[in-house]
């Protein structure tokens, strides 16, 4: 059979959530309330027959970023799945459409599935079914639908089950860097990993606060809320082994013209409908309520997303996605009043077709508008962050290395016994090599120390040190990644400091002031972020320098003399003071937001024919909304009474 006479075939067979009514085989339903009724108007022997479709034990962890996927886990009916999109559902439906509704799932919400299923094959009646003498003359007139419904339930499915979810919407940078950190989320783009488990529940816990981790779950024989991610990981754990009690998870209904063996008419009392059809109108109502709850997100929380470097850059991505989200809201609530009743009577709602043709695609238009959306920021670039101290780790190695490394530029060996005049100086940038300047992750520090005896010949030490020492790739999960940050400018908030070019050209003041200008302009033009100075006394060795210090370099402890004919070995610093430097960087993804320009022709087609998803994230989220591809299933050999329909063994109808 072809997949399309496949899904065509099982329009005729309605599966339904149970309620939380009595029902159960020969129980109605009524396809236009949506209800079911309470009365068997049908008599039946007490015989079954077992057939096929969702059975046996099962136990998973799943990464959950749509209402779609959702259900699919979920393994929620048709009709479910489309009342509930469509805000349509029974006001009596079953605990897990209850836990289902309740579930808000969109991208921007990290969002953890735990579910245990234990069904049973579905039992269907065994042999004729015939209507009760009392509602045959009922059949053709209102009286019969209002009691007795339009369709007849012939099968049940019963088994435990268990559904639980952790739910994490993160409102600061910080935590979600320490999710990236952990592996949880994507270090780009915030985009939450595939393989999921009780690890990264605890991860989840770990990175956030625990009053920020919101947890639902349901399960057969109970209700419950878990107050903490330790307690809910004990119920999914436990549950398997429980000996609970088995109650309804699923019912099959069909019309009763198709399987009633009495039935008097040959007009079709229950409408039929398109199964496939409905599905895709409720993927699509989902992902339209998933963009104006994300809309919403990022609308009340701009801070924590790349929207430009600049105010008015920032704005303008603002008030785009709030026109985006009132033009969501514009096109579920024409399509909610359009599509309301498909599922009771497709083929006689023509507007159920054509909602059909224009969303039947609507993973790309979802896609294609994510990609407009903003990248989530997943490290703390623009947090204070002073790396002082690791900066003095990073060069205390190097520098205590320097001892007899100093090159002897001027005079001899030989200091005499001193006075010594010291200067040092450090600045910091960025350790390019070429390519993109944004993909530089290490900071370098040049440090140069100058020792000259001050008399004599002038005997001159000096070194230059350039030493890495700060890396942005190093990521800590107690203090989260910098994946998404570069250096900025220098790279480090610090002033620039000079020498004193007033005093140094003082001597040219009287005789030729615009001379005496050119020299202050070139002294003042060497700029460093830290400057330290000194003079020893008569007969120095190792000396502490802090008294004539300048921005972020606070002191040095160098020997600068021995009591030897050769100084050289011993010349050299022990350690270095700095003061307070907090690095400068920018988030690479509001760079690239700066190029954004906003899309014109932002109609469901057009948009996407214009925009072409090009990041991870966008396939990510592609792979995630692309439902799979229906196969036609192998023929099942079905035991007597039933036959072959979609791959599951179902009662033979009428026609």
């Amino acid at each position: 059979m072809s997949v399309s006479g496949t899904a065509l075939a099982m329009d005729q067979y309605l599966e339904l959530e149970p309620p939380k009514t009595l029902t159960g085989r020969g129980y109605g339903y009524n396809s236009l309330s949506r209800e079911y009724v309470l009365r068997q108007c049908v008599q039946f022997g007490g015989g079954l027959l077992d057939g096929s479709g969702a059975s046996g034990d099962e136990f998973k962890f799943s990464s959950i970023i749509s209402n779609s996927q959702l259900a699919d886990e979920m393994n929620l009916a048709v009709t479910a799945k489309f009342s509930a999109s469509m805000g349509v559902a029974s006001a009596n439906a079953s605990s897990k459409v209850d836990f289902f509704q309740s579930t808000k799932t969109n991208f921007l919400t990290h969002t953890i599935l735990a579910k245990y299923n234990n069904v049973e094959p579905m039992k269907f009646i065994a042999g004729a079914i015939n209507l009760k003498p009392e509602y045959l003359a009922m059949v053709g007139t209102p009286a019969f639908r209002q009691q007795c419904g339009d369709y007849i339930v012939i099968g049940e499915q019963k088994g435990r089950w268990f559904f639980g979810t952790v739910q994490l919407s993160v409102r600061d940078t910080a935590t979600e860097s320490r999710l990236a950190a952990s592996g949880i989320v994507g270090v780009q783009y915030g985009t939450f990993s595939g393989e999921v488990g009780v690890s990264t529940i605890n991860k989840l816990k770990q990175a956030s606060n625990t009053q920020d981790l919101d947890i639902h779950v349901t399960s057969s024989g109970t209700n419950s809320a878990s107050l903490t991610v330790d307690q809910f990981l004990a119920q999914v754990q436990a549950f398997p082994g429980q000996n609970g009690p088995k109650q309804t998870y699923k019912l099959m209904a069909v019309p009763y013209e198709d399987i009633v063996a009495n039935w008097p008419v040959t007009d079709p009392l229950a409408p039929m409908t398109a199964e496939a059809k409905l599905t895709r109108l409720a993927e699509a109502a989902w992902g339209l309520t998933a963009l104006i709850d994300d809309s919403d997100f990022v609308i009340q929380n701009a801070k924590l997303f790349a929207l430009g470097t600049t105010p008015g850059k920032r704005d303008a991505r603002v008030a785009y996605v709030k026109a985006r989200r009132a033009w969501y809201q514009g096109q579920l609530a024409d399509m909610r009043s359009r599509a309301k009743d498909c599922d009771v009577d497709w083929a006689g709602h023509p507007a159920c077709e054509s909602l059909y043709n224009n969303w039947k695609d609507f993973e790309d238009f979802v896609v294609a508008e994510y990609d407009q959306f903003p990248v989530r920021y997943v490290s703390d670039c623009y947090a204070a962050r002073d790396v002082s101290d690791a900066i003095m780790d990073k060069l205390k190695l190097p520098l205590n290395q320097t001892r007899g490394q100093f090159s002897n530029t001027k005079g001899d060996r030989e200091m005499g016994g001193g006075p010594v005049n010291f200067s040092s100086n450090i600045t910091f940038k960025s350790d390019f090599t070429g390519g993109d300047p944004l993909a530089t992750r290490k900071l370098l520090s040049t440090l140069k120390i100058r020792m000259e005896e001050s008399k004599a010949d002038h005997t001159t030490f000096e070194t230059t040190l350039k030493t890495p020492v700060f890396d942005l790739s190093a990521s800590n999960p107690k203090d989260g990644t910098l994946g998404q940050c570069a250096y900025k400018d220098a790279g480090v908030k610090a002033e620039w400091v000079h020498p004193d070019g007033e005093g140094a050209c003082a001597p040219l003041k009287v005789i030729n002031k615009k001379e005496y200008d050119k020299c202050v302009a070139a002294i003042e033009s060497v700029k460093y972020h830290g400057m330290l100075s000194g003079k020893t006394g008569e007969d120095p060795r190792t000396e502490t320098f802090n008294k004539n210090s300048r921005g972020v370099l606070a002191s040095m402890q160098c020997t600068v003399d021995s009591d030897s004919g050769n100084d050289t070995p011993m010349i050299g610093c022990s350690s270095i003071n700095l003061r307070s430097i907090q690095l400068d960087l920018v988030n690479t993804q509001d760079v690239a937001a700066d190029k954004w320009v906003a899309p014109k022709n932002l109609d469901v087609k057009q948009l996407i024919q214009l925009s072409k998803p090009n990041l991870d994230r966008s396939k990510l989220l592609r792979e995630a909304l692309t439902p799979k591809k229906l196969v036609a299933p192998k023929l099942t050999r079905c035991s007597e009474g039933l036959v072959s329909v979609a791959g599951r063994c179902l009662p033979k109808l009428k026609k």
